[in-house]
């Protein structure tokens, strides 16, 4: 267990080149102490990096509102006016070439984390809305438009293993699916989100285990709205994999697009958390002022002004998530 200091130095004495030292490498070969270990440099990081002003999280309101539709459904509102300020970066559109600006090769030293491996490695979202909001990023330029592969997998499911009460990590792909950056990347944030569980869970729930679906068996959702693919991941103890959960990914993307024709490249959004990994086409990146990304369907979306919560209020969550991805 490496104490702040320790972790200090480490990152120091690797600031030159974002090197593959000993130093910058969190110890893949010890289970939990590792575990423990990545989540108090995670923390350590963080807390430096806010101090420095190298991260900024965005101050909010948080509102849980039930949906018009099916008031079972609660969503959280993160309402954050200063949003409107925030630098934008290039658009993920033409994920084929590099971007002009990358964040991410060179990452910014104050955001490093760890090296998770020598294909990935760990950052802090610089401009957050929930704290320790992290980034899997490929070390070498990777298109965003790439499918997921079992080492993006491996390392974002080792980092959700770290947190203390589990992580949603999710995956923005295509032009219409609130993609923000052309370099790969998966992002994940500490569960749970305002004491409400992720959206698809209780779906995705009925239709696999609840239809007795095996593990990693591709099912649709049709108690959503819209076109939604999950897969059950199993509870035995080291069964989950990078490898088998880029099987899963292939699976539900299969599923998905099975019958799409035409030109370009599909847009989704991928959520995976300790029990299912989920997949939903996207048809359009926003619904009148309201954009959403892959959190929107983890039942969370970030509100940028009054005008984007009254169309919100007004619409219903569920109506806005089915118009930006396809109903069945």
């Amino acid at each position: 267990m490496r104490a702040h200091t320790q972790v200090g130095a480490a990152r120091a004495a690797a600031s030159t080149a974002g090197s593959m030292a000993t130093g910058n490498e969190v110890d893949t070969t010890a289970k939990e102490p590792s575990q423990q270990a990545l989540w108090q440099r995670i923390e350590a990081t963080y807390s430096s990096a806010e101090a420095r002003g190298a991260a900024y999280r965005t101050d909010t309101l948080v509102r849980v509102l039930r949906d018009l539709q099916d008031p079972r459904l609660r969503f959280v509102l993160r309402v954050a006016t200063a949003l409107r300020d925030k630098p934008k970066p290039p658009k993920a559109s033409g994920q084929e070439g590099r971007p002009a600006v990358n964040p991410f090769l060179p990452y910014e030293e104050a955001l490093w984390v760890a090296h998770l491996s020598p294909s990935h490695t760990l950052l802090l979202n610089k401009f957050n809305v929930v704290a320790h909001h992290l980034l899997v990023v490929t070390r070498a330029f990777e298109p965003q438009g790439t499918p997921l592969s079992a080492g993006d997998l491996s390392a974002t499911w080792r980092v959700m293993q770290a947190m203390p009460h589990g992580g949603l990590a999710y995956f923005n792909c295509g032009e219409h699916s609130g993609a923000s950056q052309p370099h790969k990347h998966t992002q994940i944030v500490p569960l749970p989100l305002a004491a409400v569980p992720p959206l698809l869970e209780a779906a995705a729930d009925e239709a696999t285990r609840g239809a007795g679906a095996a593990a990693w068996e591709p099912r649709a959702a049709r108690a959503l709205p819209f076109r939604c693919f999950c897969a059950a991941l199993p509870e035995q103890e080291g069964a989950v994999t990078g490898k088998a959960l880029a099987g899963a990914f292939q699976a539900l993307h299969a599923a998905a697009f099975r019958d799409v024709c035409g030109e370009g490249s599909p847009s989704f959004n991928v959520l995976l958390t300790q029990r299912h990994m989920a997949l939903v086409p996207r048809s359009r990146e926003a619904w009148g002022p309201v954009a959403v990304n892959s959190m929107g369907y983890a039942g969370s979306l970030l509100v940028r002004s009054r005008e984007e919560l009254e169309y919100i209020e007004a619409e219903g969550p569920l109506c806005i998530l089915t118009e930006v991805g396809q109903p069945w």
